[in-house]
């Protein structure tokens, strides 16, 4: 992208106080269209024949600041990119916008100045599909709230809708199509249902508090939805069943609860009754005292593997000492008298001589001193000492564990008579209470199991209670939101005040245009409902002529930009009108009420309260000579048949396209 040559506006102009919704048009360039255009501050005129590229200009400068159309002529394909060189708020600003309608094309954002010591803002955002895309960031820069809107009206808590830089830009740009047929594209279903949401945010009927408040009250009707649609399941799983009741599921839990305990004494009573049995206490006693002495056996037994284990080890480990000691000892006496008369490695003589006798005449070097013969046959016999005493223990250790063993064999047997004496005792007793000790232990078995059951009832109804208990206290909530809500929309004093500046100002401004006479006096209303003028009771699509609805629409849309400004209310301040001659009408008066048009707009644009606040273009085919004259100074482009819009580059072999820089 190269950078525009263009300046932000004269110092004495940024010495005003600087509108925090402006937004103004320095430079607007087409790149691969061989075109660039300056614009002025406050009123400019784009004059040309018919199809010479007004319309599509202007569409090309809604896409700059919003969305991309797809219909555009085929000429536009020439066009790679729109260049733009825009006041945003306090800064200028450098836009790079691509010439493609996909969602995810980036946009590059440069700052054209930065502030002191700070380096200057450079970004590249998407389109679309990003919580931080292009459209958020010029609604930021202009200082115009970030909104989510209901879809649809009758459902408040139904899907939310951004309201886009687009859906503000249909206040601001009336292209000619639609400036004697609609008002802001009211006839467009979904246009239309933007422009009734950007009107109520731009005069404080639909606050960003009041969109804070349907986003909570969207929350909690699907919470409520969502305990609704568990609490029929619930109700519908317990219909008709003996624990639907949450009292009487206690009463059975604690019946149950009580009969278990009952049961379970019982059955413990049940089992010392057979210590009554002659020799029965005894035999248990014996029994218990047995086990417990084979329970210690066992554990000696294990220690004593254990270390049986670790002393075959040490006999292992000394009597592998031992014999390295002895091939020690062998070795010393053949080897310690062997003298190398060759060297090993290359061949060559060696003699004794070659070194002093301390040395070793071989490598060179010290020798390392080497114990002596006596030294090892004293270590080799303390190893044999040793080893001796190690399979002394280690017999001692397993005759031992053979003992253990012998005393774990016969206590073995003994337990094993034991038991058969025990359970021939208490044979007659379990005999005698066989049915009554089953049925204690079915019966505690059923118990156990419908507690369980119970239990998991009874959870599953506190949870549904608890949830009921939920619903109601969101229900408050949701009430507390709606009442909330209903106090804010219905405290619109500020909002009606503004509508009614906005319906003193479009008055102003059509008695200046002088419209033909409705049959009864000039008044204008602003219907609540649908946000249209209505101009001496007919609404826009009852007034008689294009020509009259063409200056109902200026008037409309001039006066909400400036009451915007005078009130400080969140508008863009730029307003694009294409197409004001067109159909002003054909009779008499079709000069003067051109003028007069073009006069209002000069006389707004120079007023020292829009200053700077406002820019206006006003797109129009040739005009009278004494209109061309007053508005010379203000022509940003001037199109003919043999200078269209688009400059197509000539394809010949010999040139190259034109290469345009802003």
């Amino acid at each position: 992208m190269s950078r525009p040559t263009t300046t932000p506006p004269e110092p004495e102009t940024e010495l005003q106080p600087v509108h925090p919704h402006r937004l103004e048009l320095l430079q607007v360039g087409l790149v691969g269209g061989g075109r660039e255009v300056t614009f002025n501050a406050g009123l400019n005129h784009i004059v040309g024949d018919i199809t010479t590229g007004k319309t599509t200009f202007i569409r090309l400068i809604r896409a700059l600041l919003g969305t991309m159309p797809k219909d555009l002529p085929p000429e536009v394909d020439y066009v790679d990119a729109i260049r733009g060189h825009v006041m945003l708020g306090d800064r200028a600003w450098k836009i790079y916008r691509p010439r493609t309608t996909t969602s995810d094309a980036l946009v590059e954002i440069s700052e054209d100045e930065s502030e002191p010591g700070r380096e200057a803002l450079s970004v590249r955002l998407p389109v679309a599909r990003s919580t931080h895309t292009y459209s958020t960031f010029l609604l930021d820069r202009l200082n115009i709230p970030e909104i989510s809107v209901p879809q649809a009206r009758a459902d408040p808590t139904g899907v939310l809708s951004p309201v886009t830089m687009t859906d503000w830009l249909g206040y601001c740009i009336i292209t000619g199509d639609e400036l004697d047929t609609e008002v802001f594209g009211h006839k467009r279903h979904f246009r239309d249902v933007k422009r009734r949401w950007v009107f109520e945010i731009a005069y404080g009927y639909y606050e960003p508090e009041l969109a804070r408040l349907n986003a909570q009250l969207r929350h909690l009707q699907r919470q409520l939805d969502s305990l609704e649609h568990d609490a029929e399941v619930r109700a519908h799983f317990l219909k008709d069943t003996p624990f639907a009741d949450l009292a009487t599921l206690d009463l059975q839990l604690a019946a149950s609860t009580t009969e278990l305990d009952h049961v379970i004494e019982q059955r413990r009573a049940l089992g010392s009754a057979v210590t009554d049995v002659p020799g029965v206490q005894q035999a248990r006693e014996g029994l218990l005292a047995a086990r417990s002495r084979r329970a210690d056996i066992a554990d000696r037994m294990s220690r004593l593997q254990a270390q049986i284990k670790d002393l075959n080890d040490l006999v292992r480990q000394l009597g592998s000492q031992s014999a390295r000691l002895t091939r020690a000892i062998v070795a010393g006496e053949w080897l310690v008298d062997f003298d190398f008369v060759v060297c090993p490695r290359c061949g060559n003589d060696v003699e004794p001589a070659r070194t002093d006798p301390h040395l070793c005449y071989l490598c060179l070097q010290q020798p390392r001193p080497a114990p002596s013969e006596a030294e090892l046959l004293s270590e080799q016999d303390r190893i044999a000492s040793q080893i001796t005493e190690t399979n002394e223990v280690l017999e001692g250790r397993q005759r031992a564990l053979d003992r253990l063993a012998y005393e774990a064999t016969r206590l073995d047997q003994f337990i094993a008579e034991l038991a058969d004496d025990l359970d021939q005792r208490t044979q007659a007793f379990v005999s005698d209470h066989a049915a009554q000790i089953e049925h204690q232990a079915t019966r505690q078995a059923q118990l156990e199991a419908d507690i369980k059951r119970l239990r998991e009832y009874a959870d599953l109804l506190r949870r549904h209670e608890q949830q009921l208990a939920s619903r109601d206290e969101l229900e408050a909530q949701q009430e507390d939101l709606r009442l909330r809500i209903s106090e804010r929309e219905l405290s619109r004093y500020d909002a009606e005040e503004n509508i009614k500046a906005l319906e003193k100002r479009m008055l102003e401004y059509l008695q200046q245009l002088r419209i033909p006479d409705l049959g009864q006096e000039l008044a204008v209303k602003i219907n609540r409902k649908t946000y249209l003028p209505e101009v001496s009771g007919r609404s826009f699509d009852e007034l008689s002529s294009q020509g009259l609805k063409t200056l109902v629409n200026i008037a409309h849309a001039l006066a909400h930009h400036t009451v915007a400004i005078d009130r400080n209310l969140p508008l863009p301040g730029l307003l694009i009108l294409d197409g004001i001659s067109a159909n002003s009408g054909q009779e008499g008066l079709s000069f003067d009420r051109i003028r007069d048009a073009y006069r209002l707009l000069s006389k707004v644009a120079a007023d020292d309260s829009y200053r700077g606040a406002l820019q206006i273009i006003a797109v129009d085919n040739e005009l009278s000579r004494e209109i061309i004259v007053e508005l010379v100074e203000r022509v940003a482009l001037e199109l003919t048949q043999e200078d269209r819009l688009i400059r197509t580059p000539n394809l010949s072999p010999t040139s190259e396209p034109e290469d345009v820089e802003l």
